[in-house]
This record gives structure tokens, C-alpha cells and sequence, in this order.
């Protein structure tokens, strides 16, 4: 059988099983015929729910049939051929009831063309061959003499140069003179993989799977602005199946205690009081309270109230929200993450929260004796002990 695109008329039949979808043939009792010249004919039954397809010589019983060159039908399936107009051209008939044929475009998912993989040869001679193309040679600075080289074991490794002078780049298949850096890897498929972003370098050196000579700084630093970062030929290939993601928060039904010191601290929130412990020793206000000062490491156990006013000594404004690890709630962009210096608090003792969001503009932040924006907290109303029992803080006028 020929090919067209890379695919035969038998691929797109041979996965009409598995492209199948039994919820799209609720109302569908037929026979379907396909005729493809040259190439063959195939009889498609769809009853209760399920199908078979089979190839015949006979299509006698078929309700309508599909009549088209081998071309034009593996076009059509693949989206290389306008199906429309390939069937107001005539390149595409179908004999019989028109109407129920047209049933069958919601039996089968969408064709495929099956991703064809890349070997660890394929990959290098790609990654290789676009060394040079990938040069930026406005990044490179007048008199820049340098040289990577590549040591690449395994049966599908081999040896390469990459040489940068008068802002030219040229690469050799050998190692030659004394290169800046050399980059040895046991194995090249560990390349290929460090290259694409599967493994770490670190990993692989503490192994012992790789190593390097030289100047290992040069090829940090220089490599990434001097050449394009590399593209996966297989990253762009369609999927071969649709993804069907389920979103939801999973809940597990668990308690953690909290111990007498953060216990003290969440029961405080619930009555509105913020709580701090004090070193016996240093005196050093904790913000949350800890049961050991890390300064003195002695036991703290004396609580004062401090606040619930303070200022504001730094902010963080967000733009790309992280969903909540507890939750997998993600809060609306932009929002200001900020950490407030409560009144009897010195330091750096401070405690992260949230600015209410139409104030992120008016915030300054306080550093050394610079005094920062004063804010207050903006309480739920209903309480359970939990540091979102402060909604947000707002500034205090």
C-alpha cells in the first residue's frame, strides 16, 4: 500500500477500534462501507454501543458508503485535505443516506499520525548540527578565543569541538588542541537527557556518570548567552491520545497537633490577640513563638501580646500565583505578600501575610531606622484558631 504523509490507508482503519467512542453511538444501528481506490474496501457495524470493522470484497447491506482515492482519504483523516472541498470537488462520494453517514464523524476520535521516536544518534547529530545556527554572534566579545569539547561515550557517543574566534563558530567531529573545557559523559544517552532537561547536571557529576576539565565556569556562564538554547524536534508532535484531565482538591481526613507554644499562638488569633514569646535570656521577641530561642538555645515560655498594629518592613509583589499546598486554592493576581514588625517587636522578628490588594500601590517598606507603611489586620468573623483568621491588613489611618 502506498503512503501518504507517512501513513497507509490500513493505519487509519487499524485504529478506528481505538479511537472509538461508544458515547457518540448512542442512536447508531448501521453498516458503513468505504470504498478506497486501490487500495481496498472495508465494512464498518455499529450496534449497541460497539463497532468492528473489517476488510471485504462485499458491502452490500451498507446503509452508505465512502467513495475516494487513497490520497484524498488519508488527507481527510490526518487534516492535510479540506474535507469539504474534497467533497464539493468529487473527490470525495458518498452513494446511499448521506444523512446517516454523516453520523460517523462522532464515532471515532481524531487521527493521529504516530510519533516516531528520535534514537540517542538521531538526537546527537541534531544537537550537533545545530551548533552553528544557534551561534549568536552579536553576544560574542572582540577577542573571544575559546573551545568546547565534547568526550560522549556508549556505543552511539562520539568526540566533537565547538571553537568560537572572531566571532565565528566552527566545530570539528575530533577533539583538537587544548580546548577551554572538556565535557566527558560515560554514556551519551545521559547527555541527551541532560540536554533536554530530563536529568541534572549535578546529579550526573556526583555519580560519576559525568565530569568535567577546565574552565567548568566558561561553559556556564558563556555557553547559555553565546548559543540558542536547544529545541526537542518530538516537543511540538501532537499527542498521540486526547488528555482528559479531572481537576479536584483532594481532602484527607487528618488532625496534626500543634503543641502548647503554636497552640497558644492559633487560640490568640481566634480571640483576636497576637501572641509573642520571650527569651529569658536575650529577651528577643519570637514572632510566631518558638519553644526554643535560636539565639540562646534555653526554653522560652514567658507569652506577651504585642501588636495587632505594626509596620510593614518588606513586600513582595506577586504576578504568578502558586496554588495553596493545603488548599490548592490560587489567589487572584496581583497580591502583595508582606512581613509586619509588630509594635513591641524589634528585629527582624516579623510575620508574613497579605496586604489588602488595592492598596499594594501605597506601601513603603521600612529599612533600618526608615519607618515603614503602619497596617492593621482586618479579622473574619468567624474564627477557628487558624492564621487566616486575619483575612488580610490593611494600612492603619
Amino acid at each position: 500500500m502506498a503512503e501518504y504523509w507517512g501513513v497507509k490507508v490500513e493505519d487509519i482503519f487499524n485504529s478506528m477500534q481505538e479511537r472509538f467512542r461508544p458515547e457518540g453511538a448512542k442512536d447508531v444501528d448501521s453498516l458503513f462501507g468505504y470504498d478506497i481506490k486501490d487500495e481496498g474496501k472495508w465494512k464498518l457495524t455499529v450496534k449497541d454501543n460497539k463497532m468492528t470493522i473489517e476488510k471485504t470484497d462485499d458491502l452490500t447491506g451498507c446503509i452508505a458508503t465512502m467513495k475516494a482515492d487513497g490520497e484524498t482519504f488519508v488527507g481527510v483523516n490526518t487534516g492535510n485535505v479540506d474535507a469539504t472541498n474534497a467533497f464539493m470537488g468529487g473527490r470525495v462520494i458518498v452513494d446511499g443516506d448521506m444523512g446517516a453517514f454523516g453520523k460517523t464523524g462522532k464515532l471515532f476520535r481524531k487521527f493521529v499520525i504516530a510519533q516516531k521516536e528520535m534514537t540517542t544518534k538521531d538526537y546527537l547529530a541534531d544537537m550537533f548540527a545545530t551548533i552553528v545556527p544557534r551561534f549568536k554572534a552579536n553576544e560574542a566579545e572582540e577577542g573571544l578565543d575559546v573551545s568546547f569539547a565534547y568526550d560522549l561515550g556508549g556505543p552511539d557517543g562520539g568526540k566533537w569541538t565547538v571553537f568560537i574566534k572572531d566571532k565565528k563558530c566552527t566545530i570539528t567531529t575530533t577533539i583538537e588542541g587544548k580546548p577551554t573545557v572538556t565535557l566527558e559523559f560515560n554514556d551519551a544517552r545521559d547527555y541527551v537527557d541532560f540536554i533536554l532537561g530530563k536529568i541534572d547536571a549535578q546529579s550526573l557529576m556526583a555519580s560519576g556518570k559525568a565530569g568535567a576539565k577546565g574552565d567548568l565556569n566558561m561553559m556556564a556562564t558563556k555557553w547559555p548567552i553565546l548559543f540558542e538554547k536547544y529545541k526537542d524536534p518530538m516537543a511540538g508532535n501532537v499527542p498521540q491520545q486526547e488528555l482528559i484531565v479531572l481537576k479536584k482538591i483532594i481532602s484527607l481526613n487528618e488532625k496534626f497537633s500543634t503543641g502548647p507554644v503554636m497552640g497558644k499562638f492559633l487560640k490568640g488569633l481566634k480571640e483576636q490577640k497576637i501572641y509573642a514569646n520571650k527569651c529569658p535570656q536575650c529577651g528577643r521577641m519570637q514572632l510566631p513563638p518558638r519553644e526554643v530561642c535560636a539565639d540562646c538555645r534555653v526554653r522560652v515560655d514567658e507569652f506577651l501580646e504585642v501588636g495587632p498594629k505594626g509596620e510593614v518592613r518588606y513586600m513582595d509583589i506577586i504576578y504568578y500565583a502558586m496554588p495553596d499546598p493545603l488548599t490548592g486554592q490560587v489567589r487572584e493576581t496581583p497580591y502583595g505578600g508582606i512581613n509586619i514588625l509588630f509594635d513591641g517587636c524589634k528585629g527582624n522578628e516579623t510575620l508574613p501575610h497579605f496586604i489588602r490588594k488595592d492598596q499594594i500601590e501605597k506601601i513603603q517598606m521600612g529599612w533600618n531606622e526608615k519607618k515603614g507603611t503602619r497596617v492593621r489586620p482586618v479579622w473574619e468573623e468567624n474564627r477557628i484558631g487558624d492564621i487566616w483568621d486575619i483575612k488580610y491588613f490593611e494600612i492603619d489611618e
